[in-house]
């Protein structure tokens, strides 16, 4: 089934098609983009730990849809991005490699005092307040697999000792002999100079050539021991199975007739080459939410026009099968941040800003014994066993089995009818859950999803309203396989009054589509300590080198696209902790040029910290200048289909639905088909709306219409 036509315009790549695909804990998505502009979806079950084998099933699930086969359309691609979940799964699954960190001699417990305060990251109020109950988690490298390393920089650049590189090479061996799979360098204030970093990695490829080798200053070359040591070791931790991943993808790709470059979506935003990706898998962690938050902003920039994207405010909810993804747009640019957390570790990795809980369609309904109340996740079913209802062995319910139980599921329609739901599976799995609670088991499936839209309501809270958003001011768009069935309810807890279906069914697969819809992107910092009053003169010698290196390192596909460059600077008060990033204006600097840096930032953060909050009288410190250089690869542009005469919708039949908020009865429901509908057509709640690929549940009081983007506006 073509999903939408008619929605895009794509610059062939030296073929007909565009290929994205998304790597889901439960699903893998592909979206397939042809040069008329025709958007086609396909979906396959993941197979970890081989997840290769489902980027090709979904693949082929698409070229079924398009009457070809996966090798035929494979080889017909002008470009095929890749949405990667691999370095994600491991650190999830404790699957990483056996990491040796090599630091300077005398800071080998670094990491280990987590910088004091960092140990609380990650935790709730009320966890830090139950100061006996704290611990540190477990390091992420045991003590006996830190080296220490005898060297020496000055803050400035100065050599102060030479690298030992006799010692140096013992310790490698030994820790190569040990069984190290992977070493992690991170000298002293090589943000100054890096020249000791480059000889100890050459030592380890010389002594270790069958090691993954990560290096700080260039993972993330920024002031600061501690976090440029753990987005070190994580990138390590993560090197040897993402690399073979890619490679052994690459291969296969290669085999079935793709003669293209694979590009890898990354956490800041845009596509990178693959060969990037398995040297830094590090930019590749929470990749597929954020290629979700990248086409929620494309729409929303196209169906608001260039003249109003200061109007655009968006939260996004993804919701597939192991989590719910949150992000934010705002003046019709995703939200970013500096740094990212694994647990309570946090690092440097610039990255738009996704919030994640968990709470998917595989999420395990059970019995919590200490609360003595039902729990819905964060443990997933995942796409082995799967639900209950999927079939293959799962015993413990989940939220998809609530939703079959509760009606909102076809279980002869689920992904069209692919996959058959068993509803005696679920059913007899949620009364298991509910038993201790004397809960039959659709008050079992009514519990269970009050409460997984509850914690996603809460989930949307802690993104916004902590960030000084309201959510009430913003559309919210919902998406992934599960989005449409629970954010119609979320939203109306938050007060939400517009929610968006983006694209209709293709918003099961919106991170695929998001991950073909994106830039190609390269990123660049260079630490610095400028201290206010700035130097303008200093300030332009600083961009023009760091734009220099940016330009060295553009692959030849972006600069052929043509490349545009944006500046942004990390900035705070002086003698405070809280930096933040503001962007930075282009060309040559003079007075108005810096005293819009300020300006920027102090708005910024008054609108963080509250008004007032700011104190322009202790000066002002710049600590890193970024550089970020963009090209427009697919040029793919999004066009309406235009708007038609509204219609009602008339159902195609209706099934016995049981609304929690509406009592313990289930009530008949109109059931309508989302096959074919036009723009214009018009559903009113309570209502079920089934398309291949997902449902929309829509709740009483809300009415849904086809814009025309042959999305579905849904208006409380």
């Amino acid at each position: 089934m073509t999903a939408n036509e008619n929605v895009g315009n794509v610059k062939e790549q030296g073929g007909e098609y565009v290929i994205g695909v998304d790597i889901g804990g439960t699903f893998t998505d592909c979206v397939v983009t042809d040069s008329r502009g025709r958007i086609t979806i396909g979906k396959a079950s993941s197979t970890p730990p081989d997840f290769h084998r489902g980027f090709i099933d979904s693949i082929a699930a698409a070229a079924r849809r398009l009457d070809l086969t996966a090798a035929d359309l494979i080889a017909r691609a002008g470009s095929i991005v890749h949405g990667c979940t691999v370095g994600t799964n491991a650190l999830v699954e404790k699957r990483t490699a056996k990491v040796a960190l090599l630091t300077t001699a005398g800071h080998r417990d670094t990491v280990f005092f987590m910088q004091a305060g960092n140990r609380l990251a990650g935790l709730d109020p009320r966890e830090i307040a139950h100061l006996a109950g704290q611990t540190k988690p477990e390091p992420l490298v045991p003590k006996s697999l830190v080296a220490e390393i005898t060297e020496r920089i000055a803050t400035d650049g100065r050599i102060i000792v030479g690298l030992d590189e006799q010692a140096a090479r013992a310790t490698v061996r030994r820790l190569a002999a040990d069984g190290v799979e992977a070493f992690a360098i991170t000298l002293l204030w090589s943000t100054a100079n890096d020249i000791h970093e480059r000889m100890l990695a050459n030592i380890v490829r010389e002594e270790a050539p069958d090691a993954f080798v990560s290096v700080s200053s260039e993972v993330v070359p920024r002031q600061g021991e501690y976090q440029r040591a753990i987005a070190t070791l994580i990138n390590a931790m993560i090197g040897p199975v993402t690399s073979a991943y890619l490679g052994q993808l690459g291969e296969q790709l290669a085999g079935l007739g793709y003669g293209g470059a694979l590009s890898i979506m990354s956490c800041t935003g845009g596509l990178i080459e693959a060969a990037r990706a398995r040297t830094l898998p590090l930019l590749t962690i929470g990749s597929g939410p954020v290629a979700g938050l990248i086409g929620a902003g494309k729409l929303a920039r196209a169906s608001a026009g260039e003249t109003d994207l200061a109007s655009v405010n968006v939260l996004t909810g993804d919701m597939g099968g192991t989590t719910f993804d949150v992000g934010i747009i705002r003046g019709g640019l995703p939200v970013t941040r500096s740094t990212t957390r694994y647990g309570q570790f946090e690092y440097f990795v610039p990255t738009l800003d996704v919030r994640s809980v968990g709470a998917g369609g595989g999420s395990i309904v059970a019995y919590d014994e200490q609360t003595r109340s039902l729990r819905v996740g964060p443990r997933s079913a995942g796409a082995v066993p799967g639900p209950a209802a999927y079939l293959r062995g799962g015993t413990e319910a989940t939220v998809t089995d609530a939703d079959l139980v509760l009606g909102y599921l076809n279980p002869e329609y689920f992904l069209g009818g692919d996959l058959a739901l068993g509803g005696k599976a679920a059913h007899d799995a949620l009364e298991r859950a509910g038993r201790p609670l004397g809960f039959t088991a659709a008050q079992t499936a009514a519990a269970a999803a009050r409460i997984v839209d509850d914690q996603m309501a809460d989930a949307i809270r802690l993104s916004s309203v902590h960030q000084g958003y309201d959510p009430r001011s913003c559309v919210m768009y919902a998406y992934g396989g599960a989005g449409a069935v629970h954010c119609p309810a979320v939203a109306r807890q938050l007060g939400i009054r517009t929610v968006v279906m983006p694209l209709g069914d293709l918003a099961a697969g919106w991170s695929a589509f998001g991950v073909g819809a994106a830039d190609a992107m390269l990123v660049q910092d260079a630490p610095v300590s400028f201290a206010s009053p700035f130097d303008a003169q200093l300030l332009n010698g600083a961009w023009k080198q760091l734009e220099e290196q940016v330009w060295a390192a553009v692959p030849p596909a972006m600069r052929e696209a043509g490349v545009t460059l944006d500046r942004f600077v990390e900035m705070r008060y002086s003698l405070q902790v809280n930096e933040l990033r503001v962007p930075a204006p282009g060309g040559t600097y003079g007075p108005a040029e810096v005293a819009s840096l300020t300006a920027s930032f102090e708005q910024e953060y008054e609108r963080l910290f509250g008004e007032g909050s700011g104190y322009a009288a202790a000066g002002f410190v710049i600590t890193s200048l970024r550089v970020s250089a963009r090209a427009q690869i697919t040029s793919f542009e999004l066009t309406a289909a235009g708007a038609g005469e509204a219609y009602d919708l008339q159902p195609s039949s209706h099934r016995d639905v049981l609304w929690y908020e509406l009592g313990s009865t289930p009530i008949a429901t109109p059931v309508y088909s989302g096959q074919n509908i036009t723009s214009g057509a018009r559903v009113t709640g309570p209502a079920i709306v089934e398309f291949v690929d997902t449902t929309l549940v829509l709740r009483q009081g809300q009415s849904a219409i086809v814009d025309a983007w042959n999305s579905i506006v849904i208006e409380a």
